[in-house]
């Protein structure tokens, strides 16, 4: 890893032993995994960290408490050849909410042979920290290390992390014992048909809604999940009830028998501890 420092901006860079994918994914999905556990404001201690992946998202600290830190703000992300994120941290290491006096961290990924990578990392336009921005120069040419970044890149990719987020050990007997507790449901998949047509179906389809609530209130329809793209597919709903109790139920539906919704239903099972939230 080599690092070099100029007037204003600080560069490091390091060659990774993977393909750039792998490589960008580990940077920005991954971040918790490899970035510095001391190198945090947040005040509680660190549960996790989230790089929201489009620009305009954050890198956010959570700590165990709840609380948040959004010290940056997503600039650029072009997976997986570059990412550029703010520095949104004063010279006094706290928060800066104004833009124009914030430095910024770019970032590039490029393949140098197959299945190897170099990633070269430049905080720049340090002097918009305004008065004492050169100590935080000094500070983040010390600082920004991608050793560990490269050691993580360059193992196989694995299940134990998602998004950045540690995923718990389930052990043979926590499987077994879950399976054992399973409850049964049935799911319902609502599909509009050709004579859905707004604005003229919106008054059935208020009805509709009307009677999901009321099924809701009576605990038959704890899961209620209407779809919001134009896939064709109207929603979801998970009943506590049989696939024969839940046909009875959906013949009735105002959009069923005005012809602007079809269903179909699914018996599934519910595991302890999924739930939506």
């Amino acid at each position: 890893m080599t690092t070099t420092t100029d007037a204003t901006s600080v560069s490091t860079s390091v060659e990774v032993n993977a393909p750039i994918e792998r490589a960008f994914h580990v940077f920005t999905a991954e971040i918790g995994t490899w970035w510095d556990e001391d190198k945090h404001i947040l005040q509680a201690p660190l549960a996790e960290m989230i790089f929201e992946p489009r620009v305009g998202g954050n890198i956010i600290d959570r700590g165990v408490d709840g609380s948040e830190c959004r010290w940056a703000r997503v600039l650029a992300y072009e997976p997986p050849h570059r990412v550029c994120f703010s520095w949104d941290i004063n010279t006094r290491w706290q928060i800066e909410t104004d833009p124009a006096k914030c430095s910024d961290i770019e970032i590039t990924f490029t393949e140098t042979a197959p299945h190897r990578s170099r990633v070269v990392l430049t905080h720049r336009h340090l002097d918009r920290h305004g008065e004492g921005w050169d100590s935080i120069r000094d500070a983040v040419s010390s600082g920004w290390s991608l050793t560990r970044f490269a050691e993580i890149a360059a193992q196989p990719a694995s299940d134990s992390h998602v998004l950045g987020r540690e995923l718990p050990t389930v052990t043979d007997e926590t499987m077994r014992a879950r399976l054992g507790e399973a409850k049964s449901y049935t799911a319902m998949v609502l599909r509009a048909t050709p004579t859905f047509v707004r604005p003229d179906v919106d008054p059935i389809v208020w009805e509709h809604g009307r009677r999901n609530m009321a099924l809701v209130e009576a605990g038959l329809l704890p899961i209620v999940l209407p779809v919001s793209d134009d896939s064709g597919l109207a929603g979801f709903g998970v009943f506590a009830l049989t696939p024969e109790d839940v046909m009875t139920v959906m013949d009735a539906d105002p959009g069923v028998r005005a012809g602007i919704f079809t269903y179909d239903v699914h018996p599934v099972r519910r595991f302890p501890g999924s739930a939506l939230t």
